[in-house]
């Protein structure tokens, strides 16, 4: 995920998930705000319900959708009139983007499948060493849900001291935190 795509979706988190006056990543910082009060089927987030499940299991609702894809991507958006995860996955030189309402975790729309060439240099070079890689993006995000507490907003790809890495955004304890899961340890 490049720099300017992880700080959208980090953006976008913040936007959607804590009062403007709360707005803090945990980097060592105690949060400032109680999370919100949770029903036992839905938690409220801001202004924002997200049903309850982990981000793993939107992963593999795509992966079962679209056999034989990979997931390299988990997008929390705001773009338009309610929010929905975008899930970007891969299967040769195709890619796909599936949207997932955030409410319901049903799957809205699913873009037929594109020329992987249509994406940009860099995620074309992440792609080629994510192929390589043994470890699900899925995998990625239940390390980063269990070490946290929380629940993925987000969660990709990124290139760190020259190697690819894992990035995931969770929502734990009226919080962003950021998880890092380095792939094949």
């Amino acid at each position: 995920m490049s720099a300017i795509r992880f700080t959208t979706a980090l953006t976008a988190a913040v936007l959607l998930f804590c009062p403007a006056s709360a707005a803090v990543s945990d980097r060592g910082h105690e949060p400032t705000v109680q999370p919100p009060p949770a029903t036992s089927t839905d938690e409220p987030t801001g202004s924002v319900t997200i049903a309850r499940g982990s981000g793993a299991d939107l992963i593999r609702m795509v992966e079962k959708k679209l056999p034989g894809v990979r997931v390299f991507d988990l997008n929390l958006t705001d773009e338009g009139s309610a929010p929905w995860f975008e899930v970007k996955s891969y299967r040769g030189d195709q890619v796909w983007s599936t949207m997932i309402d955030v409410a319901t975790r049903r799957i809205v729309r699913s873009s037929e499948a594109k020329p992987a060439s249509d994406l940009d240099a860099e995620t074309q070079r992440d792609l080629g060493d994510f192929r390589r890689i043994k470890m699900k993006l899925s995998e990625a995000v239940v390390i980063a849900e269990q070490l946290s507490g929380g629940r993925a907003v987000s969660a990709g790809l990124h290139r760190g001291d020259d190697k690819l890495v894992f990035v995931v955004v969770v929502v734990a304890d009226g919080a962003l935190k950021e998880i890092t899961v380095e792939p094949d340890k």
